[in-house]
């Protein structure tokens, strides 16, 4: 299990949830082992992992684009002024527009990849908590957009986000420690 230093996080009280949602995520990872030793259908457990990594990386996106319009002071490290002033005139409020103006500004440091075109998968994985899939997003039945595949693609990318957050936007030293480190339920996918 591999720790990831949580020194970005603005909202303390966000923190903390999403350390919550990792221990969730470890009771589910564990059940999901179990079944899978026990020849059962562990894929059953792709569902509630993917959505609940996803719902991470959108608080995660939530936090940045905060303290990007709020801590107008503290400023967050590694932003440009001219894209902190850009971002500031907008409102971002949505899962779809964290990923579009992070793509915009290349705020995960992911030219030439893929990154935020997975995302916007992940974004359409996510919205299939619905159900009736009103939207016609996706495979028509679950147990196609729910699979080990995705669920790997959401813990890649929620490594590669927390990754990225903590060594490049790193908020001042008197306000570290009060949320504890994210510690991840799976073997680690990104060096």
């Amino acid at each position: 299990m591999q720790k990831i230093n949580c020194n970005f996080i603005g909202d303390f009280k966000l923190g903390d949830n999403i350390n919550y949602n990792f221990s969730c995520l470890r009771v589910l990872y564990s059940s999901q082992d179990s079944m899978r030793m026990n020849n059962e259908d562990s894929s059953l457990f792709c569902k509630p992992i993917t959505l609940i990594i996803v719902s991470i990386i959108e608080a995660l996106l939530y936090d940045l684009f905060s303290r990007i319009t709020n801590n107008t002071r503290e400023g967050v490290r590694n932003i440009a002024e001219q894209v902190l002033n850009d971002v500031r005139s907008k409102t971002i409020d949505q899962l779809e527009t964290y990923i579009a103006a992070a793509r915009k500004h290349d705020l995960l440091g992911a030219t030439g990849t893929d990154l935020y075109i997975k995302l916007d998968e992940l974004r359409k994985v996510r919205n299939r908590v619905h159900i009736q899939n009103v939207k016609k997003q996706l495979e028509q039945d679950e147990v196609d957009v729910y699979t080990f595949a995705r669920q790997h693609d959401a813990e890649k990318i929620l490594e590669l986000v927390l990754k990225h957050a903590s060594n490049n936007f790193q908020r001042p030293k008197h306000t570290c420690g009060y949320v504890g480190d994210f510690s991840l339920p799976w073997n680690q996918h990104i060096n």
